[in-house]
């Protein structure tokens, strides 16, 4: 029932950003029909999460700030838990969030990752953390690059209002996977280089997109 849903509300947005943003998905074919894995996008718009959830040919789960799940009320609570997101008390080292999160991917969920952390109000993709490679590691997933364009537009970070007929697009890249170095002995430093690297290709997808 669940899933049945997420499908149901993932045709009618499919269909409203299709007209309404004239939404257009690349590279499809590089997320894994099966299997744990990892869409890490950069981010530009709370409407972001929803935009890779049409996108994306697998039902996605992801994290929420924990605010989300008690301050608009317990229909809201319970729609966004429909829609697979989970709890993360931001600011902390949240081992709950975290463990929930390495569980599902090993269990064959796709988990959204935005490695920068929080939304870039200037449009460019800023340096990310390194949590998306901490949860690749852990969880031995594969992680699928995304860049998005035009969700910043749609809805700006400081603004509440959505701007219709603004293009949105959403291009994927090739799986990355974690890959420590033995010669290192550093597993902090293999994983702030992998996150590195996942950016590097997120950067890569936006120079298609010029």
């Amino acid at each position: 029932m669940k899933n049945s849903f997420y499908l149901f509300c993932r045709f009618l947005l499919f269909l409203k950003l299709k007209v309404l943003f004239f939404f257009k998905v690349k590279g499809r074919g590089f997320v894994p029909k099966r299997g744990g894995c990892i869409i890490a996008s950069n981010h530009l718009s709370y409407l972001d999460p929803i935009v890779l959830a049409v996108a994306s040919p697998r039902i996605l789960s992801f994290m929420a700030k924990k605010e989300l799940f008690s301050q608009h009320g317990n229909f809201f609570k319970w729609l966004i838990t429909a829609l697979n997101a989970f709890p993360l008390e931001r600011g902390t080292a949240d081992l709950k969030a975290i463990r929930f999160a390495i569980n599902k991917l090993k269990n064959g969920h796709c988990l959204i990752v935005f490695p920068e952390g929080t939304r870039s109000k200037s449009g460019e993709v800023k340096d990310p953390q390194s949590g998306v490679s901490m949860l690749a590691a852990k969880a031995n997933v594969p992680v699928i690059p995304a860049f998005i364009t035009g969700s910043d537009k749609a809805l700006p970070a400081e603004s509440k209002k959505i701007a219709f007929f603004t293009p949105m697009s959403v291009r994927f890249g090739p799986a990355l996977t974690f890959k420590p170095d033995p010669s290192r002995n550093d597993i902090k430093a293999d994983y702030q280089i992998f996150s590195n690297q996942i950016i590097e290709q997120i950067r890569l997808l936006e120079d298609f997109e010029k």
